[in-house]
């Protein structure tokens, strides 16, 4: 079986969003082996979860910019992925 390595590299959620957001990630790993597929469940998920409208980035490589809500935004790298999730929208 192979370990997860999970690491916060940037966040400004409140811990337990924090927590939530790497048991989702550790899940969408555990289902799906697709980047696509991976952040598709994060953003369905995080919606069930949080409300609309939520965005996920999931890749070993990109570059990013982008607006968010205060509190809702987190960096996350889960082995050789990087995972972005972020809400914006009303």
């Amino acid at each position: 079986m192979v370990s997860n390595r999970m690491e916060v590299k940037e966040t400004d959620m409140e811990s337990e969003m924090v927590q939530k957001s790497m048991a989702i990630a550790l899940e969408a790993r555990k289902q799906y082996s697709l980047d696509k597929d991976m952040a598709l469940y994060i953003k369905q998920e995080f919606e069930r979860r949080f409300g609309p409208t939520w965005h996920c980035v999931v890749g070993k490589s990109f570059g990013s910019s982008f607006s968010y809500e205060i509190q809702h935004f987190i960096l996350l790298k889960l082995n050789q992925l990087s995972i972005i999730i972020f809400k914006c929208g009303y």
